[in-house]
């Protein structure tokens, strides 16, 4: 596979844009009027449970914009200004549909890689551009954007229902797309929700572990199978050639106070002899079945989500499925920066605590009860968090205590030094010194915090 890489001080001239190779920093910028966008550089690798390229690990923050290309091919100006928006909201990264359009509900919006009849009847022409405005995309995304893209294959896959029809489409992909793209393409997923998209049963999910095992063959590409939910996810993944396992999160609000689409990562963050997992499509603001408009929740369940030692992280909305809302007009898109600055790159890494383990820095308190959550028992607790779950490497911390309440007691198992900051702002709200036995109550807003600090 050919790959490219800017040499350190390099300086190249293409399309009109400036790329310089930023010393000391772990990527390229690039430099257009009077933007600058920071540009990751080099092939995507999955170590242990985190992201890696050429500037080390790194934290993959992910947006869904189903529809980018359509955008592509019929309203590029809005592509571009997207794309330039998300970029500077700190997306590394976004999820794309490569065919789209059997479902009535995407009329007007279809992906046509092949001419097709939809369930409504209605008959779609294929897209004579079709690989030309695909390689377009992935190109325009990274070289102006600094974006890498994650190509979701089949989306509605009874576009073109043949098994051989379907590899010839990977084939397509894989000699017509990839090549000198390496770099450009975080992860290769098969398909979405497959159950409902064209690969229904044990049938369906034998053929994605036949497609997965095809691509994983022919591309250094990260790949992962989809996220199947009549189907468990050892089902899908067990002994399969994926690399990440994309999975979609609860978006049950009932449970917990609503906190409960924030740590549902939890479960499958650490599964030994499985890949390690994307929340590929957790709740958002506009989406279905339940909607979540709150910035803190939906920025801590990144942060949730990453501490649970998941590399990936994708914020859907809306407007990244339809497009009839503006991601510029969307709660919390621009909420993640401070995250991705104060969060380790590597935090996926570290060994992981669920709060009341020995290895956790802090006994909780909930009710005046040690090691209690608020919500277990009877009746919740006056005050407290409905969990505090971690991250550690040596003697540095990473804890994030979500659905505080009442302020939140917590007693150092030994001595530490950490600050707590505002999920949202990064803003240090305390720095706080503990001897072990000593114990501090943090307030009860915000309702979640990132406690970073050493211990000893």
């Amino acid at each position: 596979m050919n790959r490219r890489t800017l040499a350190r001080g390099a300086v190249l001239t293409a399309g009109g844009l400036l790329l310089r190779d930023a010393a000391g920093a772990p990527g390229a910028e690039i430099a257009k009027g009077r933007a600058a966008v920071k540009r990751r550089t080099g092939r995507v690798r999955v170590l242990d449970h985190a992201l890696a390229d050429a500037g080390g690990p790194f934290l993959g923050l992910g947006v869904s914009y189903f529809t980018a290309l359509r955008r592509c091919k019929y309203d590029r100006p809005r592509l571009e200004s997207d794309l330039a928006f998300l970029s500077a909201q700190g997306f590394n990264y976004y999820r794309m549909l490569s065919m789209v359009g059997w479902y009535g509900a995407w009329e007007g919006r279809e992906i046509a890689p092949v001419g097709y009849v939809s369930r409504e009847g209605k008959r779609v022409e294929a897209w004579p551009d079709y690989w030309a405005q695909l390689r377009d995309l992935i190109d325009v995304a990274y070289d102006r954007y600094g974006l890498r893209t994650q190509v979701t294959v089949f989306a509605d896959a009874q576009l073109m229902p043949g098994v051989a029809a379907r590899r010839e489409h990977l084939r397509r992909i894989v000699e017509d797309v990839l090549p000198r793209r390496e770099q450009k393409i975080i992860l290769i997923e098969v398909a979405n929700e497959a159950w409902q998209n064209g690969f229904p049963g044990e049938a369906g999910v034998a053929e994605l572990r036949e497609h997965t095992q095809y691509l994983a063959a022919r591309t250094r590409i990260p790949i992962a199978i989809t996220s199947n939910h009549e189907d468990s996810f050892e089902d899908v993944y067990a002994g399969s050639a994926a690399d990440i396992a994309t999975w979609h999160f609860s978006r049950d609000r009932r449970t917990d106070e609503g906190w409960h689409p924030v740590y549902d990562s939890w479960r499958l963050g650490e599964l030994p002899g499985f890949p390690p997992v994307s929340s590929n499509e957790p709740i958002g603001p506009g989406a279905s079945v339940n909607t979540e408009s709150d910035p803190l929740r939906l920025v801590t369940a990144a942060a949730f989500a990453y501490a649970a030692k998941l590399p990936m992280y994708v914020f859907h909305s809306e407007a990244g499925v339809f497009g009839r809302s503006r991601f510029e007009d969307t709660p919390a898109v621009g909420g993640y920066r401070a995250l991705l600055r104060l969060l380790p790159p590597d935090l996926p890494n570290w060994q992981r605590n669920d709060g009341k383990e020995p290895r956790a820095p802090f006994t909780v308190f909930a009710g005046g009860e040690p090691n209690r959550y608020r919500t277990e028992g009877r009746m919740p607790a006056p005050d407290g968090c409905i969990r505090n779950i971690g991250g550690r490497k040596g003697n540095r911390f990473v804890c994030v205590p979500i659905g505080i309440r009442g302020g939140l007691t917590l007693q150092a198992r030994e001595a530490v030094r950490f600050q707590a900051h505002h999920p949202l702002t990064g803003e240090v709200l305390r720095t706080v010194a503990l001897g072990a036995g000593e114990r501090v109550t943090l307030p009860g807003e915000p309702a979640a915090l990132l406690l970073i600090g050493r211990a000893g």
